[in-house]
């Protein structure tokens, strides 16, 4: 069984980047640095402890900075209070090297190194800092805002496609509803008209199938063993109209009770076959129907004998039909699905295959 793994939201995406720039910046650089100037690790863990007190002024920039000035379009303000900026980076650097020089746990010749440097005094230069390696860093800096930038973009775009495609779902779904009551009102009119028997049973199934179709199937998502007693109530349903419920054949292979499936998916074939068997006026009236599941694909198959070969022009109508199964299968499964209809010897088969973990 193919493994899954969590899809990643644009925050988490955005923190492991931001996190990636940081390691870099305050522990990878330095060290190679470090190790390269002067050899010795005591040294190069004090240049990358002085990194990573450092890295709260370079998280100031691309978390509020740049998106206060450049994430809101205020380009002239970024130029204004890019001084500020370099000014407050120059002042908390010097507050670093000033905090590293006090810690007695920092190798003394290291500290000599940062005293020679005088943080504490500006007549020796406005600049402690090394303009270029300020600069690589504030590049790289942006770099990762507008990285955070490209994730944020794609969660819009993403929620805003998620939201057209359940609209668009709700409205196959609606289709849906709509047509299935109006077969199975026809039906229990023409019930009620004969004074038949069966209608107030008839109506008491009804009663539990609208609970499903008008409540339930308003979930994105439903357990496929709650579709398949759906299944079974509307066979019963239509069963009612006919004098041989063996007619009708639902069988069920692999456990049903782990899988969610989107709900009322089959009833357009489930109203297709019935259509074109049992309400025609055929010698043999039959249909089989097969649900089988296993970890990684379920397969959902209906048969029935039909009046037209495959040279006959096969009848119109059926309204959103099997146009509406592909449909919604485009949008819910897409390239995880196939819907083959085969006709031979007078037999219609529709088998919808579902690939569920890929």
């Amino acid at each position: 069984m193919p493994r899954s793994y969590p899809q990643l939201t644009y925050n988490q995406k955005s923190l492991i980047a931001e996190a990636a720039y940081l390691v870099f910046v305050c522990i990878v650089s330095p060290f190679a640095t470090g190790m390269q100037i002067w050899g010795t690790l005591p040294f190069t863990l004090s240049l990358v402890f002085l990194n990573i007190i450092n890295a709260p002024v370079i998280m100031l920039y691309y978390r509020v900075y740049l998106p206060y000035t450049i994430g809101q379009k205020r380009y002239l303000l970024f130029a204004l209070l890019f001084p500020v900026y370099i000014l407050v980076y120059e002042l908390w650097g010097r507050i670093t090297m000033l905090t590293t020089i006090s810690l007695p746990f920092i190798p003394s010749g290291y500290r000599d190194n940062l005293r020679s440097g005088h943080p504490e005094d500006f007549s020796h230069g406005y600049f402690n800092q090394t303009l270029g390696y300020t600069s690589l860093v504030l590049l790289a800096a942006t770099s990762v805002y507008v990285i955070r930038l490209l994730f944020k973009n794609q969660h819009n775009l993403s929620t805003v496609e998620t939201e057209k495609l359940r609209l668009e779902l709700d409205h196959l779904k609606q289709q849906v509803q709509p047509h299935f009551f109006f077969n199975t009102l026809n039906n229990m009119y023409a019930l009620s008209v004969q004074a038949s028997p069966k209608t107030p049973q008839m109506i008491a199934d009804l009663s539990a199938i609208m609970r499903y179709v008008l409540y339930d199937s308003r979930h994105e998502r439903v357990s496929l063993e709650r579709e398949v007693n759906f299944i079974k109530s509307y066979i019963h349903l239509e069963n009612v109209r006919h004098d041989k419920p063996e007619a009708i054949e639902f069988l069920i292979q692999g456990d049903i009770s782990k899988t969610e499936i989107e709900p009322l998916l089959f009833l357009p074939l489930i109203e297709n076959t019935f259509k074109h068997s049992l309400q025609k006026n055929l010698p043999d009236k039959w249909v089989r129907m097969v649900l089988a599941i296993d970890e990684d694909e379920l397969i959902f198959q209906t048969s029935n004998p039909v009046a037209w070969d495959a040279n006959d022009e096969r009848p119109e109508g059926g309204g959103i039909g099997l146009k509406n199964v592909n449909k919604r299968l485009e949008l819910l499964y897409p390239n995880r699905h196939t819907l083959s209809l085969q006709q031979a010897d007078r037999i219609y088969t529709v088998t919808l295959t579902l690939q569920l973990n890929k």
